[in-house]
């Protein structure tokens, strides 16, 4: 396969605007990107093409990373795409979009605003003081790319990292000194057997992600407003979902969340 010349972010990012407008798919044998730092430009430019970051609004962002040792990945999310949930008839019915994919996440909310010099000074694993709450999640997967999963890594990545919508369950206390490692959840997706165990979060504790997820946001001089929400990363995956499914994300003493594709 010829390799095309490397995009022009600004164009891509106009080009994924459009697609997520109109819910189309983009070839993405067609792009190109040459590392991560291009990747985040056609970020920035989609995002502010759909308006996800006004400033003084609430915002929302998808924040994680494999490991301590490696690099956090994070992306802005669409508000209109991020739903608190209180039952399938109540806002827990995804239908209506497009979607290839869930995950089993815990969502937290923002309980002061941060400025950028703020953000600078924090430290990873340091900065569960600025917690409000925390909330069970399901991260919906979406693509904007015909080959979806299977297209290029920092295609993925400018694509809002694969985000298709967001699902909030109740917000509960944040839990100071809670055992992550050894928390267990399952991912339950229609009438198969549970994806279940202990662990499975790749920072081991969601509050891992703050610092770099408000140093992230901060990047472009806006101050983070209190009441924003990060979505902490996977700890269960499920793809090829089917239309219609019911999904349940459960963390045990914690809740669960069922949401319908």
């Amino acid at each position: 396969m010829t390799i095309p010349s490397p995009s022009s972010p600004t164009d891509l990012g106009a080009a994924l605007a459009q697609a997520w407008s109109d819910d189309t798919l983009l070839d993405d044998t067609a792009w190109s990107l040459p590392d991560e730092a291009a990747a985040y430009a056609a970020q920035a430019e989609l995002a502010q093409r759909l308006d996800w970051l006004a400033p003084g609004r609430v915002q929302f962002w998808k924040c994680g990373g494999s490991s301590r040792d490696g690099a956090l990945g994070s992306s802005p999310l669409p508000p209109l795409r991020a739903r608190e949930v209180r039952g399938l008839r109540n806002g827990g019915d995804f239908g209506d979009l497009s979607l290839i994919g869930a995950e089993a996440e815990i969502a937290l909310r923002l309980g002061r605003d941060v400025t950028p010099e703020m953000a600078a000074a924090l430290v990873p694993g340091q900065a569960e003081h600025l917690i409000d709450a925390m909330c069970v999640a399901v991260e919906w997967l979406g693509s904007r790319w015909q080959r979806g999963l299977g297209a290029d890594n920092l295609l993925r990545l400018a694509d809002a990292q694969t985000h298709g919508a967001l699902a909030l369950g109740p917000w509960q206390a944040w839990k100071p000194g809670h055992d992550w490692a050894n928390q267990s959840c399952e991912l339950i997706v229609g009438d198969q057997a549970p994806m279940a165990g202990t662990g499975g979060h790749g920072l081991n504790d969601p509050a891992w992600v703050v610092a770099g997820w408000l140093q992230a946001a901060t990047r472009t001089g806006l101050t983070v407003p209190a009441g924003s929400v990060v979505t902490t990363g996977s700890w269960r995956v499920a793809t090829k979902l089917s239309k219609g499914v019911t999904v349940t994300a459960r963390y045990a003493g914690l809740g669960d969340l069922t949401v319908k594709s």
